[in-house]
């Protein structure tokens, strides 16, 4: 088995963190919200982004006091394209997808979607990974993914007022849109993210 070089300090240091954890590459990039290929390329000596560096020093930092962490705790969970997202009918039946793995998901139903388009950048931009609880009721406020009844699926802020929900695009470049909440045929929340590349 090949060594990482990990020739920079934060390479080595994430070698560290992994092998005192007891993780792999994998298990570290969902935690950290990155892609496997990304903790491989700073193991290897790659300068990584500083979004990856105060995303390592949390998990350096351990769980936080409010969030139950257990060794091992994952859960496999379907990984939908925003297009799949948009054609799916009976998301009940979607579990033979390509898996993502999740850690610390509260609902045994959850999804993940890959994000496409820049409405919700640069917080969330083109290819972040939400995980939505199909089993939980959307609430004003909540980040959602959007399922309407003409086919067109969203990825937006709520805002709910009487029948109607408003989805906010968090770049300001896309206003505001509302809609009869007749037309809204699935409303999720969105538990997390992660980042699938940066």
């Amino acid at each position: 088995m090949k060594t990482p070089r990990s020739t920079n300090s934060i390479g080595q240091r994430v070698l560290a963190l992994r092998k005192k954890l007891g993780i792999t590459q994998f298990e570290c990039a969902s935690r950290m919200g990155f892609v496997r290929n990304y903790i491989s390329l700073v193991e290897n000596g790659h300068e990584p982004s500083h979004k990856f560096i105060e995303a390592l020093e949390r998990l350096e930092q351990g769980p936080l006091p409010d969030i139950e962490h257990k060794p091992g705790a994952t859960a496999s969970i379907p990984l939908f394209s925003w297009a799949q997202a948009g054609t799916t009918e009976a998301w009940d039946h979607v579990y033979e997808n390509e898996a993502f793995p999740g850690f610390n998901v509260r609902d045994p139903k959850a999804v993940a979607v890959q994000i496409r388009g820049d409405s919700m950048a640069p917080q969330f931009p083109q290819g972040t990974i939400a995980i939505v609880y199909p089993t939980w009721e959307a609430k004003s406020g909540d980040l959602v993914i959007a399922l309407l009844v003409d086919g067109t699926v969203l990825f937006k802020r709520l805002h709910v007022d009487g029948d109607s929900y408003t989805f906010i695009s968090l770049n300001p470049s896309y206003p505001p849109l509302t809609v009869d909440k007749a037309k809204i045929k699935k409303l999720l929340p969105v538990g997390g993210t992660f980042q699938e590349h940066l």
